[in-house]
């Protein structure tokens, strides 16, 4: 049915271009191609065409069968089925390949940040935002574990954004009452950064020498490998204009999310799927705008839900962290001599070149 759409409708019915649809279809369309001798199979276009509706749209399952003229049981286990397959057979080539894996790699991320983001040695931004979902089963211990102090029920996506927009790594599946930092502490990444991920190389900052840093928020403990801001109850000019930085370079995380979110609605929504089914469309949606950015499949402003309804003026930052539904979890105070002597020559740099005007 959506062959016959204008190129603007059919953008506006699945989030996706003409061109997007066959690049993603080129991918993935082998594994989507059925074989039945009783009737004639669903074509691997109309599946993924049923699976983009859905998470771009959000609608119930009900709404989209009536609309395609499929059985509710189909559309449902169409929708699983393909979200599997994108996150199984594009995760590594779309996600998983924007990690930096050598030296030159890390130096061209710590660039493109300082350049486009103006915080030094840093190479990508973490944060983490709610997915609603229905109440789980497993009764009260459950209902405890999966709602969150926004007062619904959630599991946690956690996400590292480059300069770009772009997703490096996610993690989804959490309980919505977990702490961020219990999270990434029980994810492989942290286990591989402590075994030495990352490259021996750093930028002399003073007395300093500054690896290559992961900026986050207080929720995060501090790392000379993962920076976040000052929590002192009173702090001075220097380490608010420091905090100021690094929130302004974190902001990047939200223009992730608010892309996603806005073009891919499913993940505003409670979702009528059990959690698994949730987890994998969550990580489907980031390969989806993953392989948007990379074929300049760009999202109209109506829809980035970090600009206002009119998509002329950029929403104020606590309503756009209010309305992706991020996380706000309470500051931590793990902190390492070496992380703190890492964060303090950070900040006497910026406020020299704050006072200067020159970039050191």
């Amino acid at each position: 049915m959506w062959n016959t759409y204008s190129d603007a409708r059919f953008k506006k019915t699945l989030r996706v271009s003409r061109a997007t649809f066959h690049f993603i279809l080129s991918r993935v369309g082998h594994v989507l191609q059925r074989q039945t001798v009783t009737e004639e199979p669903i074509s691997p276009e109309e599946r993924l065409g049923i699976c983009l509706y859905k998470l771009g749209r959000g609608d119930y399952y009900y709404t989209i069968a009536e609309m395609v003229g499929r059985g509710v049981a189909t559309v449902s286990s169409i929708v699983q089925e393909v979200c599997s397959v994108l996150v199984e057979y594009l995760w590594t080539e779309i996600i998983s390949s924007n990690m930096p894996k050598s030296r030159e790699d890390f130096e061209e991320k710590i660039l493109d940040m300082e350049e486009l983001w103006q915080f030094p040695c840093c190479w990508v931004a973490l944060d983490g935002c709610h997915i609603p979902i229905k109440c789980p089963p497993g009764g009260l211990e459950a209902c405890k574990e999966y709602h969150n102090f926004k007062n619904f029920y959630s599991v946690v996506l956690m996400a590292m954004v480059d300069s770009n927009y772009r997703f490096v790594w996610g993690s989804c599946g959490y309980p919505g009452n977990s702490h961020d930092s219990i999270i990434f502490k029980s994810t492989n990444l942290w286990n591989s950064i402590q075994d030495g991920l990352l490259p021996s190389i750093g930028k002399s900052v003073g007395e300093v020498n500054v690896p290559p840093l992961i900026i986050a928020d207080s929720a995060f403990p501090l790392r000379t490998w993962l920076m976040k801001p000052y929590t002192n109850a009173v702090l001075s000019p220097q380490q608010r204009y420091f905090n100021y930085r690094l929130s302004r370079a974190r902001m990047v995380t939200e223009g992730a999310y608010g892309q996603l979110k806005g073009r891919w609605r499913v993940l505003l929504r409670k979702n009528e799927s059990d959690k698994e089914h949730v987890r994998t469309a969550t990580l489907a949606c980031m390969v989806l705008h993953n392989v948007c950015l990379l074929q300049a499949d760009s999202i109209p402003r109506k829809l980035d839900l970090s600009f206002g309804p009119d998509g002329k003026e950029k929403r104020d930052r606590d309503e756009i962290r209010k309305l992706l539904l991020m996380r706000e979890c309470k500051s931590v105070h793990e902190v390492s001599g070496e992380a703190t002597r890492v964060r303090d020559a950070l900040c006497r740099k910026l406020w020299v070149e704050k006072e200067t005007g020159r970039v050191s």
